[in-house]
């Protein structure tokens, strides 16, 4: 139906031509959208996390500071040093202690061991544990791996040895250790460790990212999570996957995009580093977040665009009906016309162009009804007298010569010579005169030419040798009448030289070609033509292939042979029959023709049977 009919074609390439634009409009928008969104998230997150990333560094370092104490305290320092185990030493140590504590509320407890004293104390909510004599509890001792400072990862709250309080819950806490030593000696003097409740490190992190959609990772260089969106992972190990390759990365920070377990979006990544602690900072921002802009955009484009396309379909289906309306109307008379009724009454009152053309097919067809029976019988009288016309205008100059040769032979000689010569010019009289003939095979074709071709022989004192190399199966190939007679004496009239003691030479071919058609080709070793007269021949015989009338004015003006030729094939075969001309070496010239190959079917059963 698309293929037959233009009004679907109408309406096809109407939509096409709102739809396509809207469609590609909206997809181009989408993408580059789409790009321009993620730029933008990426650039402010980068800049979001660079912000948080100094608000945690400020967050540890006060926490750095507070350990610090230890140093910077020098009573307790002194303390320290000395291992004083009196009333006044644990006072200070309370005291110090308790300034720690209160450095920042998310201290939840510090921890002190004192290698002299061979003492352990603990600060909890402004209570000091502490025991009465050295060496019971054993001392807390984290891995330090040879740093002064270290960082434990989240985890459930130390007790350090020492009995739980009812009344203090344990809480989930990061744990900062310093390593405490004698100042410039190396010699350990003792730890100080120092839990940090993580609700100050939560509601920073909470800051930076929306916890409902985006996920937000501090992970430290092992792969230990300080802080995610599942608490139950605060403390735990990444190892593998997405975390392993992101901690892996060169770039201090960046973004990458990520694909699988359960995530697809972009990383956003920064890293915090410091003399104490190396934390990288990922904010995982998913697809459906990361583009919700876009997709928002492309819902509303898409509706402008299903509203656009609705209105489309309702305004070209009635455009599409109201022109090709009268189209289908025509139609019909036109079959109408074709099963027969040449006198349909073509009604289609419009005054646009569709009202102009069936005004003009009604004129047409009167005008048709009119002249059809004339031209068609014209036309068929017209060829016939072309095809007979052609035929008839073998100039007489031969048949003239040919009996004056007969005659002189016969004043000459009394023999059955002249008779065999008499016999061959009636045979060609007999073929060339019987008109109700127009095609005739091949082989009466070659007939001919013997006849006529022993006659010249006589003519000219036999300096006159004709070959025939014909394919067999050619010989019953239809061809019209009097084809190769007017090639040879076309030689006779401008090859031939009389004068000369070389002896002529005829040469007749045939064969099939690859195409199908028929090959016959007449060279001689006549005088030839030079490249001047070869033009004006070749010129001469496109114009008889083209204008079949003009070369009719042109056999008349006494111009026969090959354009003769050529018009009674085009007249026979039309555009599928061809004439070629060139030169022999050393000299001489040759006409090929190409016909197609018609048989006669009484001459092929003969042929099959035999």
């Amino acid at each position: 139906m698309f293929r037959t009919s233009i009004r679907n074609k109408l309406i096809a390439f109407l939509l096409a031509a709102v739809i396509v634009p809207l469609a590609t409009s909206i997809a181009i928008n989408y993408g580059y959208t789409k790009k321009t969104i993620t730029q933008d998230k990426i650039e402010v997150t980068s800049t979001l996390l660079a912000q948080g990333k100094e608000n945690i560094r400020h967050y540890m370092d006060t926490i750095h500071q507070a350990t610090l104490s230890v140093y910077n305290d020098a009573k307790l320092n002194a303390i320290i040093e000395t291992g004083s185990t009196d009333y006044l030493s644990d006072q200070e140590t309370y005291r110090a202690l308790m300034h720690m504590a209160n450095v920042m509320p998310d201290i939840y407890q510090v921890y002190l061991y004192m290698e002299k004293a061979k003492k352990p104390f603990v600060m909890i909510n402004a209570l000091l544990k502490r025991v009465p004599e050295p060496g019971s509890p054993q001392p807390y001792q984290p891995d330090f791996g040879g740093a002064e400072v270290i960082v434990e990862p989240p985890h459930p709250s130390h007790d350090y040895g020492f009995a739980p309080t009812a009344y203090i819950a344990p809480a989930t806490v990061m744990t900062m250790h310093r390593n405490i030593r004698r100042v410039p000696l190396t010699e350990g003097l003792g730890i100080l460790s120092m839990d940090v409740n993580m609700q100050g490190l939560r509601a920073m992190a909470e800051s930076l990212y929306d916890p409902g959609r985006e996920q937000f990772y501090i992970l430290d260089r092992s792969g230990a999570v300080i802080y995610g969106p599942d608490e139950r992972l605060w403390g735990s190990r990444l190892t593998g996957g997405w975390a392993s390759g992101l901690l892996a990365r060169p770039e201090q920070a960046g973004s990458m995009f990520a694909k699988g377990e359960g995530f697809q979006g972009v990383q956003v990544y920064d890293t915090l580093e410091t003399s104490y602690l190396s934390w990288t900072i990922v904010k995982r921002i998913p697809d459906e977040v990361l583009y919700k802009q876009a997709r928002d955009l492309a819902r509303i484009n898409t509706f402008v665009l299903a509203a656009f396309s609705l209105l489309s379909i309702i305004v070209t289906v009635g455009v599409a009906i109201l022109f090709t309306a009268p189209i289908k109307r025509l139609i019909g008379y036109i079959g109408a016309i074709q099963k027969g009724n040449m006198n349909v009454d073509i009604d289609i009152r419009r005054k646009d162009e569709f009202g102009l053309l069936a005004a003009r097919f009604r004129s047409m067809m009167q005008h048709i009804n009119n002249l059809i029976v004339k031209e068609y019988r014209l036309e068929l009288a017209n060829r016939t007298n072309q095809l007979k016309a052609l035929q008839a205008q073998i100039h007489p100059h031969f048949l003239y010569n040919a009996l004056q040769s007969i005659g002189t032979l016969a004043l000459h000689m009394n023999a059955p010579h002249i008779y065999k010569l008499i016999s061959a010019l009636g045979k060609m009289m007999r073929y060339s005169m019987n008109t109700s003939e127009t095609t005739v095979p091949l082989a009466k074709e070659i007939d001919h030419i013997r006849s006529y071709v022993e006659l010249q022989r006589n003519r000219f004192d036999e300096r006159l040798t004709l070959e025939l190399e014909m394919d067999p199966a050619t010989l019953h190939i239809l061809v019209p009448k009097m084809t190769l007679q007017p090639l040879l004496e076309n030689y006779f009239k401008h090859g031939f030289d009389a004068a000369s003691e070389t002896t002529g030479a005829i040469v007749v071919r045939s064969s099939f070609t690859e195409d199908g058609r028929i090959a016959i080709s007449v060279a001689d070793n006549g005088k030839g033509a030079d490249p001047g007269q070869l033009d004006e021949l070749r010129l001469l015989l496109r114009r008889a292939g083209n204008d079949l009338d003009a070369e009719l004015d042109t056999a008349n003006e006494g111009g026969i042979g090959l354009v003769n030729v050529l018009s009674r094939l085009k007249l026979t075969y039309g555009d599928t029959a061809d004439m070629r001309i060139g030169t022999v070496k050393p000299h001489g010239f040759e006409v090929d023709i190409l016909i197609p190959a018609e048989r006669n079917e009484a001459d092929d059963e003969n042929h099959n049977r035999g």
